[in-house]
């Protein structure tokens, strides 16, 4: 088997091309011999014995002259010569007439359909490699797709986290009214059992039972008061926590939001030269 074959569009061109400047038969064959373009319908698809001969390797050109010619029967005066292509027997052309004459027109011909073939490889060359660019562009498009609505979840994800982080610091703001609500209640019930005391005092042995009760009523507020204090450094510990991580939050947001954009972008160009490519493709 070959490696590059003639079309039969390239052999008829040839064929038309010798004939209009020579005004003589011409023969293209390819494998085996046979005839795939000719000026002689009636030949079409037959075996050209002289050409198998070329094809098969055994001779590189056959030129009959006219009074050879006259000795055989059906055959006409011309030269029949191979087309090579890298050293490979790609086809023969046969031109009728005077065999001194016709052969630098089959050289010629010869030249144009090797020229005309290694442009044909180049292009398929080159639509291949598009083709290869265009599907490696694809897979590139659809992984930098899949990353970038990746990070448009993680910053749909960041933005919840950071309106929980600024619910979770009013919170905490509300919970120190609230503590600064009881530290008031804390402090007027110190002074309620101080109070309580000095009066239990003025009362005597009849005071005392009352005085015992003022007496826890003052720990209890003492207690409170710095239950509160504990309470308030722990929520001013977490209030500092939650506002680092807030800005964390809010940077992180930033970078992955222009990290969405950048990808977004590079989709675009991708996009476009994918479609370049495609073009390109469709360019013969």
């Amino acid at each position: 088997m070959w490696k590059h074959k003639v079309s039969k569009e390239l052999a008829e061109r040839i064929v038309n091309l010798i004939h209009e400047v020579t005004d003589n038969n011409v023969n293209f064959m390819g494998e085996g011999g046979e005839i795939i373009a000719t000026m002689q319908p009636e030949r079409l698809g037959t075996i050209h014995q002289g050409a198998k001969k070329i094809m098969n390797g055994e001779i590189d050109e056959l030129a009959i002259t006219e009074e050879e010619a006259e000795k055989m029967e059906g055959v006409k005066a011309g030269y029949n010569g191979v087309i090579k292509l890298n050293g490979e027997r790609i086809g023969c052309i046969g031109i009728t007439g005077n065999p001194e004459i016709v052969k630098p027109l089959q050289k010629m011909a010869a030249i144009i359909v090797v020229e005309e073939i290694k442009k044909e490889i180049k292009i398929k060359k080159r639509k291949e490699l598009i083709e290869k660019i265009a599907l490696e562009i694809e897979e590139v498009t659809s992984a930098v797709e899949e990353i970038t609505a990746g990070a448009e979840d993680i910053l749909n994800g960041t933005k919840q986290i950071e309106t929980i982080t600024k619910e979770t610091e009013g919170k905490i703001s509300n919970i120190n009214q609230v503590l600064d609500f009881i530290n008031n209640i804390s402090k007027q019930t110190n002074l309620l059992g101080l109070n309580a005391t000095i009066e239990a005092a003025r009362a005597g042995e009849l005071g005392r039972g009352f005085a015992v009760v003022a007496e826890e009523i003052r720990k209890l507020s003492i207690n409170s008061s710095e239950s509160i204090k504990n309470i308030n450094e722990i929520l001013n510990d977490i209030s500092s926590s939650i506002i680092q991580i807030s800005k964390g939050i809010e940077k992180n947001s930033q970078v992955i939001s222009e990290l969405t954009s950048a990808l977004q972008q590079i989709s675009n160009s991708i996009f476009n030269i994918n479609s370049n490519s495609q073009d390109l493709i469709a360019i013969k």
